[in-house]
């Protein structure tokens, strides 16, 4: 299941009974939204599995450099890497480097590491695909945050349950808004048609969407786990 940036704003505008951005401006609602994609990702990141051209006389690559934009994330996590011949038909795994964290001694020599989203490798890797640059492979699969959203068609890659997060947690933080900054109430109120609800009731609407977030929060999270 996945939709737009667009779609989860105008859920959420119409869950904090703003349908039409009289109080919430569509950049604010857009901020929540991002504010929750990265809160979701950190408890149940997406799942990835990326094929790294190897470059002449290089040991570091920046790991999903065409999903961010050539910067490098540390949020990413990697579970495994290998090296593939992508010559044959179909590819065929040469072997598996194993994590610098498995040998005798943690050292960047002694196997692959991630630090800062960038991938390290061993001399010994690049020994193996020197020269076979157009044809080997990297393969690496790990887990990474969802990506930040800034135009409205944008489409979010997310299955149901962390989406339905994404907008619950948004929520939550427009709640939270309405009650700490009273101006900003009173034109809820007003602009936004919701003279019925006094501040009493806001907090108890604010109660139940903690709740709930925690509810979801427990049941999204994710043990990382070995490929």
């Amino acid at each position: 299941m996945s939709t737009t940036f667009g779609a989860l704003k105008t859920a959420v505008a119409a869950a904090l009974k703003d349908p039409s951005n009289q109080t919430f401006s569509a950049s604010a609602i857009g901020d929540m939204v991002n504010e929750a994609i990265s809160e979701v990702s950190r408890i149940e990141p997406m799942q990835f599995q990326e094929d790294i051209t190897p470059v002449a006389d290089t040991l570091e690559y920046i790991v999903l450099s065409d999903m961010f934009s050539a910067e490098a994330q540390p949020e990413i996590e990697i579970a495994r890497v290998e090296l593939w011949d992508g010559g044959e038909t179909p590819n065929k795994r040469l072997y598996v480097v194993e994590p610098a964290s498995a040998g005798l001694v943690a050292d960047s020599q002694t196997g692959w590491l991630i630090w800062g989203g960038t991938l390290y490798l061993p001399r010994y890797v690049w020994s193996s695909f020197n020269g076979h640059e157009d044809t080997y492979l990297i393969r690496v699969w790990g887990y990474c945050p969802y990506q930040q959203c800034t135009t409205d068609d944008e489409v979010v890659n997310m299955t149901a349950e962390p989406m339905f997060a994404v907008q619950t947690y948004a929520r939550l933080i427009g709640l939270e808004r309405l009650l700490s900054e009273r101006e900003l109430f009173s034109q809820w109120q007003t602009r936004s048609g919701n003279t019925d609800i006094s501040p009493a009731a806001l907090m108890n609407a604010l109660g139940i969407a903690r709740d709930e977030w925690r509810r979801r929060s427990r049941a999204l999270s994710r043990l990382r786990s070995a490929v």
